[in-house]
């Protein structure tokens, strides 16, 4: 192996462990519905969450007895993942039985539903390897990836990897992490399939990208509904890419990707047809109306002008309020004097998903009940986005370039660390904490001792983080032979 490819290497692999270990740094331990579906699998070897109605409205009775949650079973199968490795570990944690003083404020009855019934250091470990085993390394892997395509782009290593912790850290990406949710890795799966039938110099696409990217696309519809804008664009970009060549072809190349997509899209309907009796009635179809979903299909309506503005512009949820930043991807296709710019058919392309996405999601009633977590339905256009807006601020001048970065940067950690549902609220609130971020107090509220040296500790390893991840995006000049 060449020094060259060592290198190389390098770079992809500090990128991976960084954002690996800046996502798990960051958990946040929500039990949310996904986890429901998780548990009962590891627990009783069932998707039937009936041993946990009553905890949170998204679990609702089937038609036909049962309990299940409203949403598809895709991000509960991953976090059932190293639950189950860790299931010895688990059941003795479990055993740990005591119940703590209840505290005089309390703002999440799931907790202290935990904490009463002795609990809640077994939920709280549930949750902390849902993030460290799942949602933490898989964005880590796609954000590492991202930087391994960019080096064979021709992009030198320490700008790939600048590209890479920019996208990964300083946009909504980072506050998405902190717990097990299904939008997160759609936007995963979704962005990786489009890096897979992505070619930078042109060649053919291979039919195993076409089915690797098949894969994920079928998997981000296993998760959610909104997977169907990842099964089309990038259904779409495999029959654009196999006009490149005639060998293998479009229609051999759009088989491959149609018939990796299936297990997904066939375990949906056999998970939908063994809950609920119907192969195609998504489980919202058999919930109690809720005040979403009155409107529309189950919820479902036409795009509304004023929810696609909320969904950009929201304090509480966003996307441009969590990330402004991201506004400078619109001057992206415009801009002609750049170094490395996206080819027209890669940014028709971009545009389309990303197209897609907001009407999807301005069309999904259930995108008003996000103040409840936070920035979540346009997760999957962040990348995308974060990729054109770093195109532009090429162009600016380099104190532009670093102001924005700086701000962007320190936005996502302190949304991220504080985990509230507003710039403003997110500051007041660490402020309030002393600096504790929310498992510590967490952990201190279930029993574990956790004093003043925890927040110590924890912002000098954020602080050289950010040392880090400023050393790599430092992107000199005479660096940009470096690979």
């Amino acid at each position: 192996m060449s020094a060259a490819s060592v290198r190389r290497r390098s770079w992809i692999w500090r990128v991976f462990f960084t954002c690996w270990l800046v996502y798990s740094f960051f958990w946040t331990p929500y039990l949310i519905r996904e986890h429901f579906p998780a548990l009962a699998l590891v627990e009783r070897g069932t998707l039937n969450v009936e041993r946990y109605i009553g905890w949170t409205d998204d679990i609702f009775r089937g038609p036909a007895g049962g309990a299940f949650i409203n949403n598809n079973p895709g991000a509960s199968l991953t976090g059932a993942i190293p639950l189950l490795v860790f299931r010895p570990l688990l059941i003795k944690v479990d055993g740990w039985r005591w119940t703590q003083p209840r505290p005089a404020h309390e703002d999440s009855e799931l907790f202290w539903r935990t904490l009463h019934e002795g609990r809640a250091v077994y939920f709280l470990l549930v949750e902390f390897l849902t993030v460290v085993l799942v949602m933490a390394p898989i964005t880590a892997w796609v954000m590492a990836f991202l930087c391994a395509r960019l080096i064979e782009a021709g992009i030198a290593g320490v700008h790939a990897a600048a590209v890479s912790l920019i996208c990964g850290l300083a946009t909504p990406i980072l506050y998405r992490t902190a717990h097990l949710n299904h939008n997160l890795l759609v936007a995963d799966a979704g962005f990786a399939a489009l890096l897979l039938i992505w070619d930078p110099h042109g060649r053919p696409l291979r039919i195993r990208n076409a089915a690797l990217a098949g894969l994920l696309a079928g998997y981000a519809v296993l998760c959610d509904f909104s997977g169907l804008v990842v099964l089309a664009v990038a259904a779409l970009y495999v029959w654009l890419r196999g006009g490149d060549a005639t060998t293998p072809g479009r229609w051999p190349l759009l088989a491959a990707y149609c018939i990796a997509a299936a297990p997904g899209i066939v375990a949906l309907m056999l998970y939908q047809a063994w809950a609920f009796g119907s192969l195609y009635h998504p489980s919202q179809h058999y919930m109690a109306p809720t005040a979403p979903t009155v409107h529309g299909y189950r919820g479902f309506d036409w795009p509304s002008p004023s929810l696609m503005w909320a969904n950009f512009f929201d304090p509480r949820f966003g996307l441009f309020a969590y990330c402004p930043a991201l506004l400078l991807a619109f001057a992206a296709p415009f801009l002609k004097r750049v170094r490395k710019r996206i080819p027209p058919r890669e940014m028709r392309t971009v545009w389309l998903y990303f197209t897609l996405f907001v009407l999807f999601c301005a069309a999904n009633q259930y995108s008003w009940l996000q103040p409840l977590t936070g920035f979540r339905y346009l997760t999957p256009v962040v990348a995308v986005l974060a990729l054109l807006a770093i195109a532009t601020a090429a162009a600016l001048p380099r104190a532009a370039q670093w102001l924005i970065l700086v701000l962007s940067f320190a936005q996502s950690l302190v949304m991220a660390a504080a985990h509230e549902n507003s710039l403003r609220d997110s500051i007041a609130s660490l402020w309030q904490r002393s600096g504790d971020l929310f498992w510590m107090i967490r952990l201190r509220e279930a029993g574990v001792p956790v004093n003043w040296g925890f927040p110590v500790l924890a912002w000098a390893v954020v602080a050289v983080i950010c040392w880090w991840a400023c050393v790599l995006i430092d992107i000199r000049e005479h660096q940009d032979g470096s690979n």
